[in-house]
């Protein structure tokens, strides 16, 4: 459907840092930018809204949601919860890549591209679900991915290298998997996970009360 593929189109782009929290979508502009027609579009941000991605604002247009507590909260325990599922049973999580991936970052880190680290770091959780090699949670977390764009960019846009001190996780993820301790390495992603969204929340609290981060 092509609605669904504009609404995959503008996630990735959220998770790509092209709009921020509680930004106007301009219709026309995307439109012409994924050549569909607006009633098209309009489909596509009603799938969005639905998501929790968007807001529609009588008279106003369409809005992209702007982090809560409750939002970030929820993002993180989807994640810790199918994440470290797919560490644990995953019959196709490939060791190799989530390490060549931590390399990356690491280079990603001496380059102080801060931007190719984000994008790498999200490669490396993709690479986790996959494990999985189910569509239904790939496309779950393309969804993950947006929400948790919004959740971090106002950190990020304050503090660029916020995700740096995420990568030594990823690290020891790949040390527990190599010494076959899959289940050790599920719970401590897991906690990891949970850990971060306490994080966010702290940060954005702040942020929103005008305290410097």
């Amino acid at each position: 459907m092509l609605a669904q593929n504009v609404a995959s189109e503008v996630r990735r782009a959220i998770s790509r840092g092209e709009f921020s929290p509680g930004q106007k979508l301009n219709e026309v502009a995307l439109a012409e930018r994924f050549e569909v027609s607006r009633n098209t579009l309009r489909e596509a941000f009603a799938m969005l809204t639905s998501e929790g991605l968007c807001e529609r604002i009588p008279n106003r247009g369409v809005f992209l949601a702007t982090p809560s507590p409750d939002f970030v909260t929820d993002t993180y325990r989807a994640r810790a919860a199918i994440e470290p599922a797919a560490l644990l049973w995953g019959e196709e999580l490939d060791v190799d890549r989530l390490e060549k991936l931590n390399t990356e970052a690491r280079e990603a880190i001496a380059q102080d591209d801060d931007d190719l680290l984000t994008a790498v770091n999200q490669a490396f959780h993709h690479v986790v679900l996959s494990a999985m090699g189910s569509k239904t949670l790939g496309d779950t977390m393309d969804q993950l991915d947006a929400f948790m764009r919004l959740a971090t960019l106002p950190i990020i846009q304050q503090q660029p290298s916020f995700n740096r001190q995420f990568i030594s996780v990823n690290e020891h993820i790949v040390e527990l998997l190599r010494e076959e301790k899959r289940h050790e390495a599920s719970d401590y992603l897991q906690e990891a996970l949970l850990e971060q969204g306490r994080i966010v929340n702290d940060l954005i609290e702040k942020i929103n009360n005008g305290y410097p981060i």
